[in-house]
């Protein structure tokens, strides 16, 4: 099944396009985008590991095999071929609406790649046991072995706890000689990761297979022992209006330089004003390419109805303990939904709130349990879904907005923090009531 060609036009393209921007970036130097420290090797491995984590061993394969590619390699030799059999998709397209980096030297491959596929074949695409070896070229053994190691430890808190990241995880990343651009570019590598693992296994499971596979130990570090259990230290779950710190020096709102600007001009939800889109304005092109993406999903017209989409994603949020995001898509679930009982409720309560309306509660089921990592929704979940009313692209929809805030949440929470603004009347907490934004408010998210 193609989410680019029978789903919604441009959410692969642009998936792919960040992935390439990410992975085998070619652009300005300080934009993440040059080797530096967070070198092509060493990206391929975190992605490797992050989709690892994420029970998508198949995947990690062939993020693997990108290393083994030369910076010249044709798409059509390159190993991300083999990602589906309908090969590699189109370019991004150029034009006011899309920001185009440098072309990448290679397309790393589509990016919902079928678990069912073959795999890579070719000689230079190592096997599991040896791309996880010091002298595989997926291995980034020319790392210093404390930058490493921390770039991995970051890996794994991000991908499995992403609540538990804070300001001493980037303190470490910055005394290891990363730089702003470095750790937005790995935020944003393992938080794509765990979005695309979850289109990846989502779609797998609507053709009937799990939506996770067993990872073999030989290519999977020991995992910390956390998990995800709610919001972090000293924050509550609240419809207030937050306010959002980073905790690295974002872009200077009147320091943009071309390729940045662009980016903005581009996109009518992105603004300056934001702390949070300055921050990500270090690596422009991921932005410019993951907003594309955002858009398509949350406001593409048909599919699930919008006020649905905003509560798998405020379900998400929640269960990820993104307090902004949760915030910010309660609201809108709140207005869309014409229910804003309903949504202190799912803030105070999770997936439990929604156990009387046999639709939000299918939604709530898949969504809680595609979102934890690895993710273990189920064919009687899809089929609860698919009893409930919800077919086709609206099933796609859910698949996706799962993923979509599996990206969205890890961002937002692992590079700064929230906080009530002093001027806010309202309490904290979930049963605080909140006025609802107009409709076209944008979504940090």
């Amino acid at each position: 099944m193609s989410d680019d060609e029978q789903y919604r036009p441009g959410v692969r393209t642009h998936a792919d396009a960040a992935r390439a921007a990410l992975l085998r970036p070619a652009g300005v130097e300080g934009h993440g985008s040059r080797p530096g420290p967070l070198t092509p090797a060493l990206r391929t491995a975190v992605a490797a590991l992050a989709a690892e984590l994420a029970g998508q061993p198949r995947l990690a394969r062939r993020y693997r095999a990108l290393a083994t590619t030369t910076p010249d390699a044709h798409p059509s030799d390159h190993p991300a071929d083999h990602f589906t059999d309908a090969g590699p998709a189109e370019p991004a397209p150029a034009g006011p609406g899309s920001v185009q980096p440098e072309p990448a030297p290679a397309d790393p491959g589509p990016t919902s790649p079928d678990p069912t596929a073959p795999e890579p074949t070719d000689s230079t695409a190592p096997s599991a046991s040896s791309a996880a070896s010091p002298a595989s070229p997926a291995s980034p053994s020319s790392g210093p072995a404390d930058l490493v190691a921390a770039v991995l430890a970051y890996t794994r808190v991000v991908t499995l706890a992403p609540a538990d990241a804070g300001r001493a995880d980037i303190a470490e990343l910055e005394r290891v000689g990363l730089g702003a651009a470095d750790i937005v570019a790995l935020a944003q590598i393992v938080a794509f990761v765990s979005y695309e693992a979850r289109v990846a296994s989502g779609l797998a499971l609507l053709d009937g297979a799990p939506a996770a596979e067993p990872v073999a130990a030989a290519t999977t570090p020991p995992a910390p022992a956390r998990v995800t259990t709610g919001p972090g230290p000293g924050l509550r779950f609240t419809l207030d209006t937050l306010t959002w710190a980073p905790w690295i020096t974002p872009v200077p709102a009147d320091g943009l330089d071309d390729e940045q600007r662009a980016v903005v001009d581009a996109h009518a939800t992105l603004s300056t004003d934001s702390p949070y889109y300055r921050t990500l304005l270090h690596v422009p092109a991921a932005l410019d390419h993951r907003t594309h993406v955002y858009n398509a999903l949350m406001y593409g017209r048909g599919g699930l109805p919008r006020a649905e989409r905003e509560l798998v994603t405020l379900l998400v949020s929640r269960i990820n303990g993104c307090v902004y995001c949760a915030s910010v898509h309660g609201r809108k679930f709140a207005q869309l939904g014409r229910d804003p009982e309903a949504a202190r409720r799912v803030l105070a309560e999770g997936a439990t709130a929604l156990t009387g309306d046999p639709r939000r509660a299918a939604l709530a089921r898949f969504t809680e349990r595609q979102t934890a990592t690895p993710p273990a929704a189920t064919a009687a979940d899809v089929a609860a879904l698919r009893a409930a009313g919800v077919e086709g692209a609206a099933l796609l929809d859910v698949v996706h907005c799962v993923a979509l805030f599996g990206w969205a949440n890890r961002l937002m929470q692992v590079l700064g923090t929230p906080s009530v603004p002093e001027s806010c009347t309202g309490t904290s907490g979930p049963a605080a009531p909140a006025a609802v934004p107009a409709a076209g408010s944008p979504s940090l998210g």
